[in-house]
């Protein structure tokens, strides 16, 4: 996996849980993908905190950009994936 879709992951986790810390609690709508039980939820955030150590990109003055970048990047890709078998 390249580093530019580490960042995207890492975005999406750290917001993920920032949404947690502010309600308190493990509300539904913190995280959007399914609703993970207690052991993969910390699982993931520990996946958070490796890539945040791996990725000095995190830390970067362009990380906006960066990530919006490889979103659309990542977007085309899923674009031609929904097209795929298709006639």
């Amino acid at each position: 996996m390249d580093r530019a879709t580490l960042l995207v992951i890492f975005e999406y986790l750290a917001r993920s849980y920032k949404a947690w810390k502010e309600k308190g609690k493990l509300p539904d709508d913190t995280f959007v993908l399914s609703k993970p039980d207690a052991g993969e939820r910390v699982a993931l955030w520990r996946l958070e905190g490796e890539i945040e150590r791996t990725l000095p990109e995190v830390f970067s003055p362009k990380y906006i950009e960066l990530i919006e970048e490889e979103k659309q990047r990542l977007a085309k890709i899923f674009r031609a994936y929904k097209f795929v078998g298709r006639s």
